[in-house]
């Protein structure tokens, strides 16, 4: 599935991150994720799946177009849910962050 300006910037948005948390989690510069999302520059194949893979590392699940709808975004977990790993990660960090042996 190919990620499009209008998806990523939905996607960060239902996530609930800012640019520059998307752009330290992914490696790509804040300044390239704004021109992408704006429409204004394209990504190459890496920064693309880079991309993809750290929303979808922050609980964002991309949906393909299907015959009843077309593409979209949600949230891979409940409220409930997102509420109880936060408080989690909030004890100690993010979890693949984490540098226990």
């Amino acid at each position: 599935m190919t990620l499009t300006p209008e998806l990523c910037h939905a996607a960060r948005i239902l996530a609930r991150i800012d640019r520059s948390t998307l752009a330290a989690e992914s490696g790509l510069s804040e300044d390239r994720i704004e021109e992408f999302e704006n429409g204004t520059a394209e990504l190459g194949d890496n920064s693309a799946e880079k991309l993809k893979s750290t929303l979808q590392a922050l609980g964002v699940v991309l949906l393909p177009e299907e015959e009843a709808g077309g593409v979209g975004v949600r949230l891979k977990f409940t409220g409930s849910e997102t509420r109880r790993i936060l408080n989690w990660e909030g004890e100690g960090g993010r979890v693949n962050q984490d540098d226990v042996v």
